[in-house]
């Protein structure tokens, strides 16, 4: 029995033995594995993958349908523009100047019934006539006054409302069509644009004059349009748009990025893209970056546009900006997507730069010198995720600054209350800004009493608020005229003063001088 245990025992320990080093070796295999496991989690949360924004897209080129209250509205002025009476004709050419941008869309419908319905011969020949008795007028008037010239032909729209014949059909549907090109022309947007070329589409050569007139008028808000109607199915209107942009000076893509207009430039880059202009995908690219998020965003929507038609210039700019060469398997959307995301890296530690650099000025006390860095954070990053950190800096600044320079003051405080989140932040710039506002009123001689009783109660300890709001209840409507006058006054005085002690001077001296020469006499 005694040696039965003793066996039983040894296997046991020869089994628990063999276990141990079983568990240990398993053990020291799988050190490794979480040790890596390990490093690659605090690798992924020292340096987080960033997700790649996707490209963004470019806005409908087809308009809207027209609401009924728009149509409604266009089809009244029309309905005076074809008036029998003059003086109701002349009114609604002047409402011209005033009609909305939101009438596009019904002008395009509008357009389009009179180009399908209408007849286009008869208004050619109605133009015609109406236009060579125009030119005979002019004729008589510069024979009659003994002069000689080229006789100018007036404006197409004054020269048939002038020759009016409301009762005729071809008559009206010129009026409009014209009436129509002078409201596009007051619009001024890339719609408005491709719509007055439209008018030419549709109608043909007996309005291309005056539609190239039009255009001219538009001057550099028509070359994003124009951009497009090169690439029009119809080889005649290509040309002819061809030759309107060389006329304009635009010719060529780094001439037509030539603009201070922000938006006649986002529409000239997406007008690139849109007709995947080959020539102009480097520009195009080059403008990604932009700090203007207008221009950037019109940018990347051209670059996605034009698709793989910029894939070697992505490229070219993705190694020169990262410095290196992009993936070989990477396609050109992907290209154009790494190459932004690596734009918008570096922009925001620009940005960032900027903003410690607003904080250090802040701290030293030199607000002009923290308002210029954060003024340029904003631009480049309206939505920089610290924006309300600027807000009490603004605020400081327009305090310091709200009588020696009360517009900078103003535009400090409406920056404050656009940034901050915190009623704590906003209310007290917003109390300050209703001030200095009531103070410029009262500076005018309104005393708008509910300005100042608002901004006390945004905020309970603005002091200068309640200063104001008192003088204004003692009477005291015009404070800065009366220290005007007491400035005055006491100028007046002071020159006074000096003039009796000028005079006073002189008549000192003679008698002075007559007592030494009496004294001199005697001696």
């Amino acid at each position: 029995m005694a040696e039965f245990h003793r066996r039983v025992s040894g296997l046991s320990h020869r089994r628990l033995t063999r276990v141990s080093f079983a568990l240990a070796a398993f053990l020291l295999a799988a050190l490794p594995l979480r040790s890596a496991r390990g490093q690659s989690d605090a690798g992924t949360a020292v340096h987080p993958v960033r997700p790649l924004a996707p490209l963004p897209k470019a806005p409908r080129v087809e308009l809207p349908e027209p609401s009924p209250a728009e149509v409604e509205q266009l089809d009244a002025l029309l309905q005076r523009i074809r008036s029998e009476d003059a003086t109701v004709r002349e009114d609604a050419r002047r409402e011209i100047l005033e009609v909305s941008p939101l009438l596009v869309s019904a002008i395009d419908r509008r357009m389009n019934a009179i180009a399908d319905k209408g007849n286009r011969d008869s208004m050619k020949q109605a133009l015609e006539s109406i236009r060579k008795r125009a030119r005979d007028d002019e004729r008589d008037k510069l024979r009659a006054a003994g002069e000689k010239g080229k006789v100018v032909t007036p404006d197409y729209l004054e020269m048939v409302s002038r020759d009016a014949r409301p009762s005729a059909k071809d008559w009206q549907d010129l009026v409009s069509v014209l009436a129509m090109s002078r409201m596009l022309v007051q619009i001024a947007t890339v719609e408005a644009a491709r719509e007055l070329i439209d008018v030419y589409v549709r109608f043909g050569e007996f309005l291309r004059v005056d539609t190239q007139l039009m255009l001219e008028k538009l001057n550099e808000k028509a070359v994003a349009a124009l951009i497009e109607a090169r690439r029009h199915r119809a080889e005649k209107i290509a040309r002819w748009a061809e030759r309107q942009l060389d006329t304009l000076g635009k010719g060529i893509p780094g001439e037509a990025v030539q603009t201070q207009d922000q938006q006649v430039l986002a529409d000239v880059l997406r007008a690139y893209g849109r007709t995947r202009d080959p020539d102009a995908a480097r520009i195009v690219i080059s403008f990604a970056n932009s700090e203007r998020a207008q221009v950037r965003d019109a940018a990347r929507q051209a670059v996605a546009l034009l698709g793989e038609i910029g894939a070697w210039q992505l490229r070219d700019t993705y190694e020169s900006i990262v410095g290196k060469k992009p993936q070989r398997d990477w396609s050109w959307e992907r290209t154009a997507r790494e190459l932004f995301g690596e734009f918008d890296r570096l922009r925001l530690a620009q940005v960032y730069e900027q903003f410690e650099r607003g904080q250090t000025a802040q701290s030293a006390g030199d607000t002009q010198a923290m308002k210029q860095a954060f003024d340029k954070v904003l631009a480049r990053n309206p939505n920089f995720d610290r924006r309300s950190e600027m807000a009490p800096g603004y605020v400081k600044f327009a305090i310091e600054r709200a009588d020696s320079d009360r517009a900078a003051a103003l535009d400090a405080l409406r920056r404050a209350k656009r940034i901050a989140e915190a009623d704590d932040q906003r209310k007290p710039a917003e109390s300050l800004l209703l001030t200095l506002e009531a103070e410029q009123l009262l500076g005018r001689g309104v005393a708008d009493q509910l300005l100042l009783r608002r901004a006390i109660e945004l905020d309970p300890s603005n002091q200068r608020a309640r200063d104001v709001l008192q003088r204004i209840e003692r009477g005291e409507t015009q404070p800065s005229r009366d220290f005007g006058r007491y400035a005055a006054a006491i100028a007046i005085a002071v020159v006074a003063l000096v003039a009796i002690l000028l005079i006073a001077i002189r008549r000192i001296r003679p008698a002075r001088a007559g007592v030494t020469a009496a004294g001199s006499g005697e001696s």
